[in-house]
């Protein structure tokens, strides 16, 4: 994105033109007849010579103003390091930048720790209630990952469960499957088991110069005034989700009824963590914070990502002395890579001559094989034509190595 407060243009002119203005002063015995001979690149020179504004040359002896002529050669050189030099002198210093960005109180923001809901089923004898202290530590069962519970909670008996928020202690963006919490650091009486159900992808690391630059641009861009669909996706992508998600806005579309009749005011936004997740409620309802900054009647209606799955199937030949384990890893990841909601795949067609491509590729392939009836690939058979508002979603990877 371009700087919403332009630099200063100090030199208007590119090297061309530069070089153009230096010939022509610098040479003579100039005509419109000789220039007309020239090569497509000295039609610049011709329309300056032509106009009659040029001052007479300093040098008039020098007839000669051929690209091949030594002196021609030597301005053009000039006249490329003066262009560069004018790029450079008009990049606004990064320091001055800061401070336009310290103006809007933008600060650089640090890592944030990642935060889950941790199940944990208790067995008490009756009539016991089982506390769950703040703090209580749950690990992964390695060790590497440690969450611990931010609210101190009390399980009635004879409630068999509780769903308790717990964050990171260690803050940066953490990606965990689900079930993998399970281990509880310091017993406690009567519980018997703990869990994080679903996956975990949240937190953030510390935010560079650069993206703290780039939120002080789009905050100069909107304020406190979201006006268009790209006001509230940048507003929802770096006040609420810290820059860690995907946010899509699909403006007149009722509550994600997307064959619905358009509707002015009603804006549905897609939503989702960098990996493609659905986001947790709390997220969501921060998201309708927003709606005071909206200018205008409008209806925001957060929605969940939409998938269209498919698996893929093929056999291929390796080539001579690759191994086999590592070039079935390299193809899943090329064509998992390819499809990850990351790479702004909104409406991204499923082509069955894309997923060849990748597969053809990678490293350690010598060929696809051929079904027995014929197609190439055993899945997909067809391609598929999705939606503005789906996503792909690879599926099951199947490789057959013949």
């Amino acid at each position: 994105m371009a700087d919403l407060i332009p630099s200063p243009v100090l030199e208007i002119r590119d090297e061309e033109q530069l070089a153009a203005e230096a010939i022509a002063r610098t040479s003579g015995g100039l005509t419109t007849a000789l220039i007309d001979f020239q090569i497509a690149d000295r039609q610049r020179l011709r329309d300056l010579v032509a106009s009659g504004t040029l001052s007479a040359p300093a040098c008039p002896e020098l007839t000669n103003a051929n690209p091949s002529s030594p002196h021609t050669v030597i301005l053009e050189a000039q006249a490329w390091m003066l262009a560069f030099i004018a790029r450079r002198i008009n990049q606004l210093p990064k320091r001055d930048q800061i401070e336009f960005a310290r103006l809007f109180q933008i600060q650089l923001r640090q890592a944030a720790p990642a935060t889950t809901n941790l199940l944990f089923a208790v067995a008490p004898p009756p009539n016991v209630n089982v506390i769950i202290p703040i703090g209580t530590q749950v690990s992964t069962a390695d060790g590497s990952v440690v969450f611990e519970t931010t609210v101190q909670t009390v399980i009635p008996y004879p409630t068999p469960t509780a769903s308790i928020p717990a964050q990171n202690v260690v803050a940066g963006a953490t990606l965990q499957a689900p079930d993998q919490l399970n281990n509880l650091v310091d017993p406690i009486a009567w519980v018997s088991s703990v869990t994080n159900l679903d996956a975990i992808d949240s937190g953030s690391d510390d935010e560079s110069i650069e993206e703290a630059l780039q939120r002080a641009r789009d905050f100069q861009q909107r304020g406190l005034r979201l006006v268009s669909t790209a006001d509230l996706e940048s507003a929802t992508l770096q006040d609420i989700l810290l820059g860690n998600g995907i946010v899509k806005g699909f403006p007149f579309v009722v509550a994600g009824d997307f064959g619905g009749a358009p509707r002015p005011g009603h804006t549905t936004l897609v939503v989702m963590t960098t990996t493609g997740l659905p986001l947790d409620d709390p997220t969501k309802a921060l998201i309708n914070t927003l709606l005071g900054q909206m200018v205008g009647n409008q209806f925001v209606y957060v929605i969940d990502p939409i998938y269209v799955s498919f698996n893929v199937s093929a056999s291929i030949h390796l080539a001579s002395g690759q191994a086999g384990t590592a070039v079935l890893a390299a193809i899943e990841a090329a064509i998992t890579n390819f499809y990850l909601p990351s790479q702004a795949n909104f409406g991204r067609p499923i082509l069955r001559e894309q997923i060849i491509e990748l597969i053809q590729a990678t490293p350690g392939v010598a060929r696809i094989v051929s079904t027995p009836t014929g197609p190439i690939l055993a899945a997909p058979l067809a391609d598929v034509t999705l939606n503005p508002w789906e996503l792909p979603q690879v599926g099951t990877i199947t490789i057959t190595i013949v």
